[in-house]
């Protein structure tokens, strides 16, 4: 991949994690979400569903979804697998240290799934139908399930887009978005 086209999605896919969607969303909502979300901070899409509602929750869902799908659906189409696995990376860099604001936008998993479904469709969708039966399973048994969800999709993906890939390198690459995603998580105040 051509260095340039490299930098390019990159830059392209960080300018588009950077813009704040949750807390906008939640402001428009008539909720300030970087006060009195769960995480303060960090304002996502689960809190501008819990504080404005589904509607809302649902549209800030939307958005974090797309920050991750359409940098890398762009690189895709326009360049190359690789190209769209920089404009993902960019995409998480921008989510989880942003250059619009000062606060980073959620945990970045909303933008993760979306990065993974375009690199893999089939392994994306998969996982995102094992994550969705954890949570309805975690919530027959009266529990949240989020976390268990978000481990089952997330758990399941690398191997399924092995099987649907075939491709090492590829993988290693997706293990690169797992990284950020992890240290992400790690550096985000509880």
């Amino acid at each position: 991949m051509d260095l340039l086209v490299a930098a390019l999605a990159l830059v392209g896919g960080y300018l588009a994690g950077s813009v704040p969607l949750a807390a906008m969303i939640g402001r428009a909502a008539g909720d300030d979400v970087t006060r009195v979300g769960e995480r303060g901070a960090s304002p996502g899409s689960a809190d501008v569903w819990r504080l404005a509602g589904p509607g809302w929750g649902l549209l800030a869902l939307a958005g974090d979804l797309a920050k991750g799908l359409l940098p890398v659906a762009i690189g895709i189409v326009t360049w190359s697998w690789w190209a769209g696995w920089a404009a993902g990376l960019g995409a998480l860099l921008g989510v989880g240290w942003p250059l619009f604001g000062r606060l980073p936008g959620g945990r970045g998993v909303v933008p993760l799934a979306g990065v993974a479904i375009v690199l893999s469709p089939t392994a994306g969708m998969v996982a995102v139908l094992l994550a969705a039966l954890a949570l309805g399973v975690a919530r027959l048994m009266g529990r949240t399930g989020r976390v268990a969800a978000i481990a089952t999709g997330f758990g399941v993906y690398p191997l399924l887009f092995l099987l649907d890939q075939g491709d090492l390198a590829r993988l290693a690459g997706v293990g690169v978005l797992y990284l950020v995603a992890v240290l992400r998580t790690a550096t985000t105040r509880h």
